[in-house]
């Protein structure tokens, strides 16, 4: 990924065990951040 390039498309499931997309966050104009971990450990 390029920087300021759009984000892919894709479906993560939430603590509460629910799917939710990225299209779904974003689809009413609500922004989103993302944050890349590198290391966890």
């Amino acid at each position: 990924m390029k920087p300021n390039s759009p984000a892919p498309t894709f479906t993560l499931t939430s603590a509460s065990g629910e799917q939710i997309s990225l299209n779904e966050v974003l689809k009413n104009g609500n922004h989103a951040l993302l944050v890349f971990l590198r290391h966890l450990g």
